[in-house]
């Protein structure tokens, strides 16, 4: 007896979960699918999320390790035919890894943020390290209207935040530097106005020097985070200045080089880098925020804060600091944060938070270890 041909079950799910299926694998293995049968062709030119890694540094042994002028062609093949087709508003993230010393690849990076004008970009940036000045060169970023989420992670201290410009700009409502290797410089965030950001997340970045983040280029913001960002060096100032109207939600933490160890634990020693201090210690800290309802500061350290104002809004606080030995390179001499150190700190954002209502509070209780 002849053995009965099995159903092809799975085509003959609905769109919506084939295409759930399709989103849990890699946009390459995605677009292959379309050889199984005419009911797959066109799934893949539905998909929300389009990934295009055109080359990444480092890749040994990997075809991502050189660039290729034919892979991307390709890649500009697919998603010019998805956006002159039907489907063309169907994008609703774009996920970029190029390098910037590539002009090929930056070229084709405009061309496929314009041609699927997505609301979600998320770009992956990379270059040699051994760049003359250690500078990867100014480059702007031209986004569409659509676009209402930014997010930017670089692979090396190399690559500069870009000049943000296009009606995309006037539009974001969300900024992201996530967990990257940039280097704020003075004044960056105050050149480029963004009138109806929301959200900025600040992660893992570097300042060279102050900054300021106010209502007067960030009018409609409301929730900022501030996460692991260090200065270039131990002798560099430092200072951020937080002045902003709408604000609701401020997150200051700084886990990594930035939490001391006991006195009586094994140290081990930071590995030296010519773009970061071993330990996260700003010169001074300013606030002003009457809107503010979060106020959350973990294990980070500054010299002076001096909070303005918050208003009456404020409803939830968290502070956490601790005392014990800091990190430090072999190079550097043993440096301590001492109690007396947390206490003024301590101190300081209470009586600027809540003014007056800590007056006669003697004592304070650190959560230990």
């Amino acid at each position: 007896m002849a053995r009965r041909k099995g159903k092809d079950l799975i085509s003959q799910l609905p769109d919506d979960i084939l295409l759930h299926i399709l989103s849990m694998v890699r946009y390459k293995e995605a677009v292959r699918t379309a050889a199984v049968s005419r009911r797959w062709k066109h799934l893949h030119t539905k998909l929300p999320a389009v990934s295009f890694i055109m080359s990444v540094l480092g890749a040994q042994g990997s075809s991502l390790s050189t660039q290729s002028r034919q892979r991307v062609d390709s890649m500009a093949r697919t998603l010019r035919r998805r956006c002159a087709g039907p489907d063309r508003h169907t994008v609703k993230r774009l996920c970029l890894a190029y390098r910037k010393d590539v002009p090929m690849e930056c070229r084709y990076a405009d061309e496929f943020i314009a041609l699927a004008a997505a609301s979600s970009l998320q770009l992956f940036l990379n270059c040699p390290k051994n760049l003359r000045n250690d500078d990867a060169g100014p480059w702007s970023l031209h986004l569409p209207a659509a676009t209402a989420c930014l997010s930017m992670e670089s692979c090396w201290y190399s690559v500069r935040p870009p000049h943000v410009h296009g009606p995309g700009a006037s539009a974001l409502k969300s900024l992201t530097f996530k967990d990257s290797f940039m280097v704020l410089h003075p004044g960056y965030l105050q050149d480029t106005a963004f009138p109806s950001l929301e959200e900025l997340h600040i992660s893992g970045c570097t300042l060279s020097g102050s900054i300021e983040i106010t209502s007067a280029t960030m009018p409609r913001l409301k929730h900022l985070r501030i996460a692991d960002v260090s200065g270039v060096s131990l002798g560099t100032a430092t200072a951020i200045a937080v002045l902003a109207d709408e604000l609701t939600t401020l997150r200051v933490s700084c886990h990594d080089g930035g939490k001391p160890d006991p006195p009586s634990s094994h140290e081990m020693l930071c590995v030296e880098t010519l773009f970061r201090a071993s330990f996260t210690e700003y010169s001074y800290f300013r606030l002003r925020a009457p809107k503010l309802r979060v106020f959350d500061w973990r294990c980070c350290y500054a010299k002076e804060v001096r909070v303005d104002a918050v208003g009456r809004h404020l409803s939830d606080v968290v502070i956490e600091l601790f005392a014990g030995r800091l990190p430090r390179c072999y190079n550097e001499a043993k440096r301590f944060l001492q109690m007396e150190d947390c206490d003024k700190l301590m101190n300081d954002v209470l009586q600027g938070i809540m003014p007056g209502r800590w007056k006669y509070v003697q004592r304070y209780i650190y959560t230990d270890r």
